[in-house]
């Protein structure tokens, strides 16, 4: 795949360097920081760039013919022959990779509004995910040659597909710049404050137990069950907001369930009052007399679903992790997806970056469910059971959003993630050796 083959829908060719084209990129940009791509129209863009309407769909046919545009040249200004992982293993490996995820940070931060308008719209814009998969897939093609070799070469150990590993990993790092960049995140101020567990999970990632150790175990002192502060912060992770506040009358409830049916058939934005009331078999007055709207349904929805994930969560907790079976195992088990949730967990994870309501609670249970597994990191290294390394805080929260950005694109079905179950446990895997080494 390469730049030429992203579908567009443009009137010529062209090369992206032409005075009219350069004036709607840069007006796009600046407007960017000001409206969401939502609401942004090619009104907004010629008036801001200067240019006629008949000047303007000469080069593009929509905005986010723009946009793809964009993307194309950010894919050539950051591509590059070396990666860091054409280092030898070690010290100069580490010290490789940390430079380059410094410099394609200081690249994507230069165009900012740009990436994350494609982030939160590439779910439900095809042509945005083309455009924007063509960047990541050049990470994943290099990452997957290297790991290729080192297991070759005996370096690194046989396991989970090559490429499905190096597309959890630039998921990652393409979520923790996004929650970086727009401040989403309080563990993570910046896309600089990842850097160092980004790199501590590629190399647990790409070498397992064979990588370079900086951080050893301190000297074991407990048996590896949580003290009742850990538990009490899981347990206080399942009190979601407005998750008390759900109907419980048995016609809301019907309105929900119909709801949930129709999501396992269709995207969010497809489902429409309309249909509820279809499948619910309800008026139109008994719909609106529980619901504002199809949102509040699906914010009712998710705060249920929600509420089960942290459940899940809070068993690691209580697991004893001296054990990092029994980890793996709660691990997998937490991201055992319940089936009759998948079409309510797709379109929030998909959904949650562009709309507002939902991004508030979203953000709310990752913020406790990444306290929670950094109190845990912490007090495991204190006991001598995990590895010391980054800032547990800042650690937990790149595991985490990683975790969440790669069921991202497994349930949207993205290239070497399409196995959800085969993405969930190598997700548990991972997680245990990132922290526990084993």
């Amino acid at each position: 795949m390469n730049a030429k083959s992203i579908a567009r829908q443009r009137p010529r060719k062209h090369d992206g360097r032409g005075s009219t084209e350069l004036a709607v990129f840069s007006a796009t940009t600046h407007l960017l920081r000001e409206t969401p791509l939502q609401d942004l129209t090619v009104a907004q863009i010629l008036a801001r760039a200067r240019v006629s309407r008949a000047n303007f769909y000469h080069y593009f046919a929509s905005k986010y013919d723009v946009i793809t545009a964009m993307v194309e040249r950010l894919v050539e200004d950051t591509h590059s022959t070396e990666g860091p992982w054409h280092a030898e293993l070690g010290e100069s490996h580490r010290q490789a990779m940390e430079d380059n995820l410094r410099h394609t940070i200081d690249l994507w931060s230069s165009q900012s509004e740009l990436i994350c308008a494609v982030v939160e719209h590439m779910h439900v814009v095809p042509q945005l995910a083309s455009a924007w998969n063509l960047m990541l897939d050049r990470f994943i093609s290099e990452m997957t040659t290297q790991l290729d070799q080192a297991r070759a070469g005996g370096d690194a150990p046989d396991g989970a597909p090559a490429a499905m590993i190096a597309a959890i990993l630039v998921s990652g790092y393409e979520r923790c710049f996004y929650v970086g960049a727009r401040a989403y995140d309080s563990h993570l101020p910046n896309p600089e404050a990842a850097v160092d567990s980004i790199v501590e999970l590629t190399l647990a990632a790409l070498y397992g137990n064979r990588r370079t150790l900086q951080h050893q175990r301190k000297k074991r002192r407990t048996s590896g069950k949580l003290p009742d502060t850990v538990l009490s912060a899981a347990a206080a992770v399942g009190s979601s907001p407005d998750a008390s506040e759900a109907p419980e009358f048995e016609t809301a409830a019907t309105i929900i369930e119909a709801t949930n049916s129709l999501l396992q058939e269709m995207p969010f934005e497809q489902v429409s009052v309309a249909k509820i009331l279809e499948r619910a078999k309800l008026s139109r007055a008994t719909f609106y007399f529980y619901f504002a709207n199809k949102d509040d349904v699906f914010l009712a929805l998710f705060d249920r679903v929600a509420g089960q994930i942290v459940s899940r969560f809070s068993t690691l907790a209580q697991v004893d992790r001296s054990n990092p079976d029994r980890v793996r195992s709660a691990i997998i088990h937490w991201l055992d997806l319940d089936p009759n949730s998948l079409g309510v967990l797709r379109a929030a994870i998909h959904e949650w970056t562009r709309r507002p309501d939902l991004r508030e609670r979203y953000l709310a249970i990752m913020t406790s469910l990444i306290a929670s597994l950094a109190t845990a990191i912490e007090s495991d290294r204190a006991a001598g059971l995990a590895l010391d390394g980054p800032p547990a805080p800042q650690f937990a929260a790149v595991l985490l959003w990683t975790v969440e950005r790669s069921i991202a694109g497994s349930l949207a079905g993205e290239r070497n993630l399409e196995q959800t179950p085969a993405v969930a446990t190598y997700l548990g895997e991972l997680l245990t050796s990132t922290i526990y080494g084993k």
